[in-house]
């Protein structure tokens, strides 16, 4: 039936989405998904001016699916962990701060998965380390070309309360992260997050962690 159906016109597969056959309507749906961006502009046209509402939302549905890929292809990510990748990005990068830090985490996967969420960080910082039991990520700030002894701060205190979302394929999650620079040397430092996807994702064997972003700390 498959190969029938890759011998229709994208106009035939269209008028199919309404077929009085789930079967051939579900067929004519996974035909002109598979087809892709070369028949965008038929699905639009579907979408927009289709002769009844099943067509339309079936229409909406492959273009949605269309640009999930999209997203899904140019997102990116340090890494890819049980179906997620995670990305970052800040508010400024020159200054004396504070800078705002924002971290990006997509379902990149076939299927719609449940993220478990962030509410509590630690941070490691040019001359510190603040932990916390129950933290889900952490935050490193590390100097180009430093190094050195890292002092440990225990953070005592409740973790925060995370609320966990459903993303479909493409759909993403932001969590804000604040990095109080008054404190930071001056210099240019690497920021990147790491997610312990291994302690709260099921399947997931390493942390999600992000590419770095560069911070110019300036006084």
């Amino acid at each position: 039936m498959s190969l029938l159906l890759a011998w229709k016109t994208p106009a035939e597969l269209v008028r199919d989405l309404h077929d009085d056959s789930i079967r051939i309507r579900e067929r004519a749906e996974a035909e002109l998904y598979r087809q892709g961006e070369d028949v965008r502009g038929v699905l639009i046209d579907a979408r927009d001016r289709g002769p009844d509402p099943e067509t339309r939302a079936r229409a909406r549905e492959i273009l949605r699916r269309l640009d999930a890929d999209q997203r899904i292809r140019w997102f990116g990510g340090a890494n890819r962990v049980a179906g997620f990748a995670a990305s970052l990005r800040t508010d400024r990068f020159f200054g004396s701060g504070p800078f705002r830090i924002t971290l990006e985490v997509m379902n990149v996967g076939s299927k719609d998965l449940e993220f478990p969420g962030l509410a509590t960080w630690e941070a490691e910082l040019p001359d510190q380390e603040v932990r916390q039991i129950g933290a889900e990520a952490r935050c490193t700030l590390r100097r180009f070309g430093g190094s050195g002894l890292r002092r440990t701060t225990w953070r005592s205190g409740e973790t925060g309360v995370r609320s966990p979302t459903l993303l479909r394929p493409g759909d993403t999650v932001r969590y804000e992260y604040v990095i109080e620079a008054r404190s930071i040397p001056a210099g240019d430092y690497q920021v990147s997050v790491e997610y312990f996807a291994r302690d709260l994702i099921p399947d997931a064997d390493e942390s999600l962690r992000t590419p770095s972003v560069t911070l110019m700390i300036r006084k």
